[in-house]
Formats: C-alpha cells, structure tokens, sequence
C-alpha cells in the first residue's frame, strides 16, 4: 500500500506516496489536474518488493503551487530536486500525459539519474487547438461543491465508464474547506500555464538526446497522441519499444491498470 509523506526541497513543499522495497525504484508522474493517488491501481498489481513513488507535481494535489513558472522545464528541475531530496541515486520513471513529456525532458537534463523511461500516451508535438479546448474545459467546470454526494456525482457524469474505486480516487483531488464546501486541490491558473508553455512550442529536439530505454505506451485512437507523431517518436528516440493500448481511454492507468502494470513490468525486468 502506498503511504503518504510530505518532502521540502529547497523550500518547496511536495506531497509524495511511497511503497518501500528492495526491488527495481520506479516513480510515477501524473497528468494535468491529476495527483499522485492515480497510480494506486498499478501499484496494486506490480511485485511487492518494487519501490514505488509518485509526487504531487508543481501546481497540483498537495505539493507547492507557485503563481508561474509551469514549462515542463520547470518541472523537470522538481523532478531531479523531488530525487536528490528522497536520498534516490537513479530510478526508472513512467510518465503519464503531462508527466511523461515533464520526464522526457528530465532524461535529457540527468541522463545519470534515469535507467529508463516509460512514456504514456503522450508527444513532444505542438499543439494549440489542445491548448484552447483544455482553456474551455477548465472555464466550464465547477469551481466548488456543497457536498460530497454533489461532487461525486458530478465526477460520475464526466467519467460514465468508471468504477466506483476510480471515482473515489478522482475524489481525492478535492479537499474540503472551512465552510463545508469542496474545491479543486490543483490549481487552475497552473494547469492553463502547463498546457499553454508545453503545447505552444515544439519539444522533438530532445528526442535524439534521451541516453535510456524507453517505453511508449499509446492508446489506440488517443485524443492526445496521434499515429503519425507516435511512428515519429520511434523513428527519433535511440532506443526505444512501442506498446498499443486497446480499448481504453488516455487515462489508461486507472481504466487498465493490471495491463498496464503487466507492459511496465515485462519492460523493467527483461534485459
């Protein structure tokens, strides 16, 4: 089971589970609007004796949420201080969304420090229609709920095909304040910031530079990464495998977490 720690570096304030163990170190990065607690399914199926970690990234659950600086650059940095501050020399890292181009960049920055990496279902593309629809979608949502029953039910008609395990950690993404009332735990100026610095620009020069293995994990039909970047991230990343997801959304860690631990598991173990 993973437990909740809180770790200052620098400073800075991160809200981070852990599951200590013997075995290989893998740290989990979660997407935008997301928190570390998405990746308790996984965990769940992979061996007990992995050390496994997952951070509140810059902006979200109960980490820091500084007013700027949200460039996956910026996050990378948290990424490598996140490390140093744990006591962790080197570790494999799966990125998800917005955490995986955020560990794609760290690759490049601290080539020592990463054994390999496993993106999912995310491109280093440019990409300002994404950035206008993740604009809307936040503007359109509710920014409180007077009640637990009222926030849940709300999640329930954003996500009609989840189990009421993965509507209880989408949940866990709202604290309640003083009044009664539940808000967002991540900050919305941060999550316009990431997708805006991350989708207005190109980030393919980096591709060439990541030293580790690397894994791709993209959902077939993805709203996120289309077929054409993908083929293109396997033609310019060095070394890397290329594993489809069938029959599942971009959230693929909470809608199939036990394939999902399995790809994962099959890449850090086989030589």
């Amino acid at each position: 089971m993973l437990q909740e720690n809180i770790v200052e570096t620098e400073g800075r304030k991160f809200r981070y589970l852990q599951r200590k163990g013997d075995g290989p170190t893998l740290l989990f990065l979660h997407g935008l609007s997301d928190s570390a607690d998405q990746f308790s399914p996984i965990a769940a199926h992979l061996p007990e004796e992995w050390h496994l970690l997952a951070f509140d990234q810059r902006g979200h659950g109960g980490s820091w949420k500084p007013e700027k600086g949200y460039s996956p650059l910026d996050y990378s940095q948290d990424i490598k201080n996140f490390i140093d501050a744990v006591g962790i020399n080197s570790l494999h890292i799966f990125g998800h969304s917005m955490g995986g181009r955020n560990a794609l960049l760290f690759s490049t920055k601290f080539p020592r420090q990463i054994q390999s990496l496993i993106l999912g279902d995310i491109g280093p593309d440019k990409n300002l229609e994404d950035i206008k629809a993740t604009i809307d979608f936040f503007n359109s949502l509710p920014t409180s709920f007077n009640t637990e029953e009222e926030a849940r039910s709300h999640l329930q008609k954003r996500k009609p095909g989840y189990s009421d395990t993965n509507i209880e950690i989408l949940m866990k993404n709202l604290e309640k304040q003083d009044n009664g009332t539940l808000v967002w735990r991540y900050s919305k100026d941060a999550c316009i910031q990431s997708v805006t610095e991350s989708r207005s620009r190109e980030w393919w020069e980096y591709l060439p530079e990541v030293k580790c293995p690397v894994l791709l994990l993209h959902v077939e039909d993805s709203s996120e990464l289309s077929t054409d970047v993908a083929k293109r991230m396997i033609e310019e990343i060095p070394d890397i495998q290329y594993q489809p997801i069938s029959n599942s959304g971009h959230n693929f860690q909470l809608e199939q977490p036990e394939n999902a631990a399995r790809e994962i598991q099959r890449f850090i173990e086989t030589p």
